[in-house]
C-alpha cells in the first residue's frame, strides 16, 4: 500500500526564499478593494455519478484506510480541498451493470397516471454512503441531477441516446404525457433520501440537452425546459420540500446562453422557478455572464482526452495540466460571475484525466488539477464574496473573496515565464492583519510559505515562482 500525500511534507527550503522580494525581478501590483462586492460563492466541487462512488469505497480494492484518505482530501477543510458540493447522478436504468444509474422506478407502471413502483436500496450506487461521509466533512449542498428520465417516459424509450420527455412541446407519445409523472419521480428520489437522513439541496432534470450520446441523456430546447419546470415546480411545493431548482446543464457556456430567451419568456417565465443557473464547459468555456439574475453555477468540466498527469502544474499549457485549470476557475469567478465551479470527477480509478483524483493499484495520486481547486476551495468558503482585484502586470491573474468571518483570499496565478516580485494592497483589511502565502507548481502542492507582515497599514510584499499559483490568506 502507498499513499501520497505531499501536502503533509514540509515545504523545501529552496522555495523558501520566494516568500520575499528579490531586486532583480520586475514588480507586479495587486490591488485589493473589499468594500466592491461581487457574486456570493456557493461553493466548489465534484461528482462520482456512473458507479464512481464505488471506486472511493472500494470496487477495484482500495483499502480502508485509503478510502477515507480520499474523502478527507476531497471534502476536510483541514486536511484536503474541503470541496462542498457534490454532484448525485439521479438514475434512470433497469440495470446495474457496467457503470448505469439505477433508477427507484426500473420499470413502467403501465401508463403516467397508473400507481408508480417505486423501490430504495439505501444504496444509490454508493452515492448515499457518500454522501453521508461527505456532510460530515463539511458539504453544504448535495446537487441531484438527472441525465434522463426513465426510458418509458421519453418519445425514444430507451434511457439513452437522447429523445424527449413525453409532454413537452413538439412530442407527441401514444403513451401520453409523463411530465408529472417525472416529476413526481425527482421528488420521491429526494424524499427517499430525505427518509434516509441525508438532505437533497438543489435538485436538476436535465443534462447536456443538446447532446444524444449512447449513455443516459435526453434532449431539450429551453421552451421544452421551461414546460417541465413549471410542474416540477408546482410538485415541489405541493410535497412542501425545501429543493432549489437547477437548469440546464448546458454542454457549453454558449449553448446554456442559447437556452436563456425561452427559459424568461411568457407570462410565466421558468426563470422565476429556479434557483441556479447551471451550465458546462465543454463546448465552450465561462468566460462571460449569462443573461440572468439567478445565481449560475460551472457544473461540469474536466479533462476528458489526456492521459492521467498527476505531476505536472505547467509544462506546455495542455488541458490536463494544473495550471490550465487555475486560470479556468479564475476566469470564470471574474469573468462569467459564477457562485460555483465543479469538475467532473473527484476521484476515480482510470487512466485518463478525467478525475482530480487517481486510485490505481491502491495507491492514492491527487493531481495537479486537484492542487489548482484546492487554492480556491479550502479557503473560500460559502457565503464569501467576491471583491474587486487588479493587477498591474497582465502575466500576474488575480481575484479575491471576502469570507463571512471576514478572512480575505486573495489568488495570484504567474501566467508568465519569469519569476516577479509583488506588492499586494488590501482596502478593507482589518487591523493586525498578516497574511500567510500558500504555492501550487511543479514542485509544490498547497505548501505554506513564510507569513508577510503588513507594511504601511494595508500593504504585503513578496515573490511569486514563474508558472504558479499562490493563495494569500489574511489572519490576525
Amino acid at each position: 500500500m502507498q499513499v501520497t500525500a505531499k501536502f503533509l511534507l514540509p515545504l523545501a527550503l529552496g522555495h523558501l526564499v520566494e516568500a520575499f522580494p528579490r531586486r532583480d525581478l520586475t514588480s507586479a501590483t495587486v490591488t485589493v478593494d473589499t468594500t466592491v462586492k461581487y457574486q456570493e460563492v456557493d461553493g466548489f466541487g465534484c461528482s462520482q455519478a456512473f458507479q464512481r462512488a464505488e471506486d472511493i469505497f472500494g470496487k477495484y480494492g482500495l483499502p480502508p484506510v485509503n478510502q477515507t484518505f480520499v474523502l478527507n482530501l476531497l471534502f476536510d477543510k483541514t486536511i484536503g480541498a474541503g470541496f462542498t458540493i457534490l454532484r448525485n447522478g439521479i438514475g434512470s436504468s433497469n440495470s446495474s451493470a457496467s457503470n448505469y444509474m439505477n433508477s427507484i422506478e426500473p420499470f413502467s407502471p403501465g401508463s403516467p397516471s397508473a400507481r408508480p413502483k417505486y423501490v430504495w436500496d439505501g444504496y444509490d450506487s454508493a452515492q448515499f454512503s457518500l454522501a453521508e461521509k461527505a456532510y460530515s466533512r463539511g458539504l453544504s449542498s448535495l446537487y441531484a441531477n438527472a441525465w434522463s428520465a426513465p426510458g418509458y417516459m421519453k418519445t425514444n424509450l430507451d434511457e439513452n441516446k437522447g429523445g424527449y420527455l413525453c409532454g413537452v412541446t413538439g412530442t407527441s407519445c401514444p403513451s401520453g404525457n409523463w411530465m408529472q409523472a417525472y416529476a413526481n419521480y425527482l421528488v420521491q428520489y429526494i424524499r427517499f433520501y430525505k427518509q434516509s437522513g441525508v438532505e437533497v439541496t438543489h435538485l436538476g432534470f436535465l443534462n447536456e440537452p443538446q447532446l444524444a450520446p449512447s449513455y443516459a441523456s435526453m434532449l431539450s430546447n429551453g421552451t421544452q425546459a421551461a414546460d417541465f419546470i413549471r410542474v416540477l415546480s408546482r410538485t415541489v411545493k405541493k410535497a412542501g420540500l425545501n429543493v432549489k431548482l437547477t437548469c440546464c446543464d448546458g454542454m457549453g457556456w454558449d449553448l446554456q446562453a442559447e437556452m436563456m430567451p425561452e427559459l424568461q419568456a411568457g407570462p410565466d417565465p421558468a426563470i422565476n422557478h429556479l434557483s441556479v443557473i447551471t451550465g458546462h464547459g465543454y463546448e465552450s468555456a465561462p468566460t462571460f455572464e449569462l443573461d440572468t439574475e439567478v445565481k449560475v453555477w460551472e457544473s461540469e468540466w474536466a479533462d476528458l482526452t489526456g492521459q492521467f498527469t498527476p505531476y505536472t502544474f505547467f509544462e506546455n499549457g495542455t488541458e490536463g495540466e494544473g495550471l490550465t485549470w487555475a486560470r479556468r476557475i479564475q476566469v470564470a469567478f471574474t469573468d462569467a460571475n459564477v457562485s460555483a465551479f465543479l469538475y467532473w470527477i473527484g476521484a476515480e480509478n482510470s487512466t485518463t484525466n478525467s478525475g482530480l483524483i487517481n486510485m490505481i493499484n491502491n495507491e492514492v495520486i491527487p493531481s495537479k488539477r486537484f492542487w489548482a481547486f484546492a487554492q480556491f476551495s479550502k479557503f473560500v468558503r460559502p457565503g464569501a464574496r467576491r471583491v474587486l482585484s487588479s493587477s498591474s502586470q497582465s502575466a500576474i491573474t488575480t481575484s479575491a473573496f471576502v469570507n463571512t468571518d471576514g478572512v480575505v483570499a486573495a489568488q495570484l496565478i504567474n501566467n508568465g515565464t519569469e519569476p516577479y516580485n509583488f506588492k499586494v494592497a488590501i482596502q478593507g483589511i482589518r487591523k493586525g492583519s498578516h497574511v500567510r502565502p500558500y504555492l501550487t507548481d511543479n514542485d509544490n502542492d498547497l505548501s505554506p510559505l513564510p507569513v508577510l507582515a503588513i507594511q504601511n497599514g494595508r500593504e504585503f510584499i513578496g515573490s511569486i515562482p514563474a508558472r504558479s499559483m499562490l493563495s494569500l490568506v489574511s489572519a490576525k
